[in-house]
């Protein structure tokens, strides 16, 4: 059993609660992300290895996951996880007998009564489960929930947790939470409520939910947000140009053609509430009850050919990533403190450049002076894991210095939920649901009368 304290107790039934003799089992892991380097499906892979350790040999696993396309599909993905997993088991007498991924609830269903054995393995859940993304109210009489009605259920998803959904529904009707649930959600809890001096919080990507990062960050005089990159940094700058006064000094007079071209392409669908967003912190931001860190060089792309240049220059070509001088500046803003990256910091093409890239320069940077650098999201981790043997990863694991964590968007729901007036993530409630009613019916089981 683990209690999170945050504002609130959670409780949660680990994998280490389950009993020594279970049968069929229901894992919901999250391997939605770049196929290589994957942290999830490593997670993935673990929990699997452990799950096999208790059950009966012949029970089988069910286990499926999401796309973040609705009506994609995660063969790719599958086919790293089942090769991970073959090259792990033992060669004489293989864990598992049989590994394969079904399209339909049917034949997930069907291969589970005639399998033995076997890893059956869901493609994306979104698709196949129409009930997914809107689950009705009499969610106990949907085709997944009793498909896995009784089933022993472990949940490795908390990147999901922030949403209402079917597969995190049914872990109301039992839940054990493999070891990275319990350890990335108390590491989060605790980068939110430490009382570490200043922490830096490094937003990149191109995600608008981005933005709803910087504002958890408000009245927060331990939390300083960092705007180290991503078609993110763009929007918000163009909002700082339009509406800001404080930095107008600082800043270009426009973003330029090639970077309004670049907010066009990714948020031209959603451009109010985008537009919205941003210049509401840029008030916030005006006002100083949010603390940023801008640039103050940038690596842009001028017909073809990478150039540093100042910030006030932004406009002569297409934004790559933040300068040499900024990561310079960073570093030793950062010595001793805690840091935490989430967003990649270009794109992914120019990580080919490896030691050349701006994501190379700015992690050795990091690495080399702050006290702790989380990195956030299974796309981050995988940026960053695909420089592995340039960065020297391996070395910052073992003493410390580098923690991964796979939760993406769900530390922004998470940390409005310690704060003040935030609700606890639906995923949360109901795992710890499930794991209230498993954890007494083990300790039921194990009292004893004498």
């Amino acid at each position: 059993m683990k209690i999170i304290n945050g504002r609130e107790e959670v409780i949660l039934a680990e994998l280490s609660d389950a009993p020594a003799d279970l049968n069929t089992v229901f894992f919901r892991t999250d391997i939605n992300e770049p196929p290589e380097p994957s942290v999830r499906v490593e997670q993935a892979v673990d929990t699997i290895l452990k799950i096999r350790a208790l059950q009966n040999p012949r029970a089988n696993i069910l286990s499926t996951s999401h796309s973040s396309i609705p009506d994609g599909t995660l063969k790719k993905n599958f086919t790293i996880l089942k090769d991970e997993l073959e090259r792990t088991f033992d060669p004489i007498t293989p864990e598992i007998s049989e590994i394969m991924m079904v399209s339909s609830l049917a034949e997930f269903k069907k291969m589970n009564e005639e399998k033995e054995s076997s890893l059956i393995f869901l493609d994306n859940v979104r698709k196949a489960v129409p009930e997914e993304k809107n689950p009705p109210k009499n969610t106990t009489k949907t085709a997944l929930w009793k498909a896995l009605e009784g089933v022993a259920k472990v949940n490795g998803a908390l990147p999901c947790c922030h949403r209402d959904n079917l597969s995190l529904r049914v872990f109301s009707d039992g839940c054990f939470c493999n070891d990275f649930f319990i350890r990335e959600l108390e590491d989060i809890t605790h980068l939110y409520g430490a009382d570490e001096g200043l922490k830096i919080w490094g937003i990149a990507g191109a995600k608008t939910s981005k933005l709803d990062a910087i504002f958890v960050t408000e009245n927060r005089e331990d939390l300083m947000v960092a705007l180290i990159g991503g078609p993110i940094f763009i929007l918000l700058l163009w909002a700082l140009i339009k509406e800001g006064t404080t930095l107008s000094r600082t800043l270009p007079g426009n973003i330029g053609k090639s970077n309004r071209e670049l907010l066009e392409t990714l948020y031209s669908k959603d451009w109010d509430k985008a537009r919205k967003k941003a210049l509401n912190l840029v008030e916030k931001i005006e006002s100083q009850t949010i603390q940023v860190i801008f640039p103050i060089d940038v690596i842009i792309d001028i017909d073809g050919t990478e150039t540093v240049v100042d910030l006030k220059d932004i406009d002569k070509g297409q934004f790559i990533s933040v300068g040499p001088n900024t990561m310079t500046m960073m570093g030793n803003i950062c010595a001793k403190r805690i840091f935490l990256l989430n967003g990649s910091l270009e794109p992914r093409h120019t990580l080919e450049n490896k030691k050349e890239s701006g994501t190379y320069l700015f992690m050795k940077e990091m690495l080399r002076n702050v006290k702790t650098l989380f990195v956030n999201g299974g796309d981050t981790v995988s940026d960053i894991r695909f420089l592995e043997p340039e960065l020297d990863l391996p070395t910052y694991r073992k003493n410390g210095k580098l923690r991964e964590l796979a939760v993406g968007g769900f530390v922004v729901d998470w940390w409005n939920h310690l704060s003040k007036d935030g609700r606890i993530p639906p995923g949360i409630v109901f795992a710890q649901t499930g794991s209230l009613r498993m954890l007494y019916e083990k300790s039921r089981k194990e009292q004893s009368f004498d």
